[in-house]
């Protein structure tokens, strides 16, 4: 899977949003995709998952402008505000409704095996808020993947739960291993961490100046 940003740009101009961006994708290693700022992590993240159309400029799947496909083929992970579960809602509550998504048995059962699977049983009737931030990005990476169609992953700032990088790179790098593209957008700092242990940058990065 390849997904491109073609001069992609949200408003214009010293005040854009996101100012003119060019960047590539592909499968392989998780991708760290350094993105500064308040909302551009979240509306960067859209972009790649097809979720907001730019303003100028294109995005771009295998070649192809073609949103539909894009949408379906991505799923945003823990991204704020547009795929970030409240913070009182149980654990297992989450799952089922990840399962009706992915056309899987959303009873208690299907719910548990899953969460023992992944080691996480003990956490199912407490709110999502418990569960350490490792096992958070681990958790709804999987989650994500369950549905047949997709095969592009973007994880939105994870380091904001605090955990340490090694806590959910690897789990990120079973996926990727998998065939399965997966983006990581956060901040200069953590993209660093990122690539010291083997995780890729974006080809062709380039933004137009702000100043």
């Amino acid at each position: 899977m390849r997904i491109t940003l073609d001069d992609a740009a949200i408003g214009e101009g010293l005040g854009a949003d996101v100012p003119p961006t060019s960047l590539t994708v592909v499968s392989g290693a998780p991708v760290a995709l350094a993105v500064e700022g308040d909302e551009r992590p979240l509306l960067i993240s859209m972009l790649l998952g097809g979720r907001l159309k730019p303003e100028s400029g294109r995005v771009l799947i295998d070649g192809r402008s073609d949103f539909a496909d894009l949408r379906n083929r991505t799923a945003l992970v823990d991204t704020p505000w547009v795929a970030e579960p409240s913070a009182g809602i149980d654990l297992r509550v989450i799952v089922a409704e990840e399962f009706a998504f992915a056309g899987q048995p959303t009873g208690r059962r299907a719910v548990d095996v899953f969460l023992s699977r992944h080691g996480l049983e003990e956490y199912g009737s407490l709110p999502i808020r418990s569960l350490p931030a490792g096992d958070r990005i681990r958790l709804f990476s999987e989650l994500a993947v369950l549905r047949d169609e997709v095969d592009g992953i973007i994880v939105t700032s994870p380091e904001r739960h605090g955990a340490g990088v090694e806590d959910w790179y690897e789990p990120l790098t079973g996926i990727a291993d998998r065939g399965i593209l997966v983006i990581i957008v956060t901040d200069v700092a953590t993209a660093a961490s990122l690539t010291a242990l083997g995780a890729a940058l974006p080809a062709d990065l380039t933004t137009a100046s702000e100043s």
